[in-house]
C-alpha cells in the first residue's frame, strides 16, 4: 500500500510584510517619478515665467509642475510659452525657480509638524530644503515674501517649509523675543533700527539764551 506524497506549501504572507512591500514600491515610484501632464503626456521644453515686475525667467516646463497655478495653467493651453505670474515679484520669483528645479517638478514630503527640532536640517528630508530655507529666512521680509509666493503659486511643500522655518524662530521664545522676529527686516537689525528712529523722531532740545533768561 503506497502512502500519499507529502506537499509543502508556502508560508502564507503576513500582514507586516505585505505592507512593507507595498511602502517599498512606493518610495521607488516617488524617485523616478515621470511628471505628466492631465493628459498623461511627459513634459518636455522650457516655459517662460514672467514676475510681476515683467521679468521673465525660463524654467523646464516639467520643473514648473511643482506648482500647481502653472501646472492648471499649462492643461488649459498646452501650447502656451509663457505664464504671468503677477502676485510675485522678480526677486523671490527667482528663488522660487531655484527651488523649482532642484525639485525637478516633483514635491518632496511636507515637514511633520509639530517640529521637532529648531534646526531645519533635523527637519527637512532633503539638506538642499533645509539650506535653502535657513538663507532665505536670514531676511524676515523676504521669507513672508516666499511663503506670500509659494501660496499664490499652490506650491503646497513649500509653503509648509517656509511656515516651518518661522516657527522654528519662534519655538521656545518669550512673547517679547517673537513679537521681534515677526517683525520685518534682517534680524541684527530689529532693536538697532528702534533705537534709530527714536532717535530720528526726538525734538531737538534748544537752551534759551542767557541774555533772554535774565531779568531786565
Amino acid at each position: 500500500m503506497s502512502t500519499p506524497a507529502k506537499t509543502e506549501t508556502a508560508p502564507a504572507k503576513t500582514p507586516a510584510k505585505t505592507e512593507e512591500k507595498k511602502e517599498e514600491k512606493k518610495a521607488e515610484g516617488k524617485e523616478g517619478e515621470t511628471v505628466t501632464s492631465l493628459g498623461g503626456d511627459e513634459i518636455t521644453g522650457t516655459l517662460k515665467l514672467v514676475s510681476k515686475d515683467k521679468k521673465e525667467f525660463e524654467v523646464e516646463r516639467k520643473h514648473a509642475f511643482v506648482s500647481t497655478l502653472v501646472k492648471t495653467s499649462l492643461d488649459t493651453d498646452a501650447a502656451a510659452t509663457e505664464v504671468p505670474i503677477p502676485g510675485v515679484h522678480s526677486a523671490i520669483l527667482s528663488e522660487v525657480l531655484t527651488y523649482m528645479n532642484h525639485h525637478k517638478g516633483v514635491e518632496p514630503p511636507i515637514v511633520e509638524k509639530p517640529l521637532r527640532s529648531k534646526v531645519m536640517k533635523d527637519v527637512c528630508k532633503d539638506p538642499f530644503d533645509a539650506e535653502f530655507i535657513d538663507r532665505i529666512g536670514e531676511n524676515r521680509q523676504a521669507l513672508y515674501d516666499l511663503i506670500l509666493a509659494a501660496n499664490y503659486m499652490d506650491i503646497k511643500s513649500l509653503l509648509h517649509l517656509g511656515c516651518a522655518k518661522v516657527a522654528s524662530l519662534i519655538k521656545g521664545q518669550p512673547l517679547e523675543k517673537i513679537k521681534d522676529i515677526l517683525s520685518t527686516g534682517k534680524p541684527s537689525e530689529g532693536g538697532d533700527k528702534k533705537e534709530e528712529k527714536k532717535a530720528e523722531t526726538a525734538p531737538a532740545k534748544t537752551e534759551a539764551p542767557k541774555e533772554a533768561a535774565k531779568k531786565p
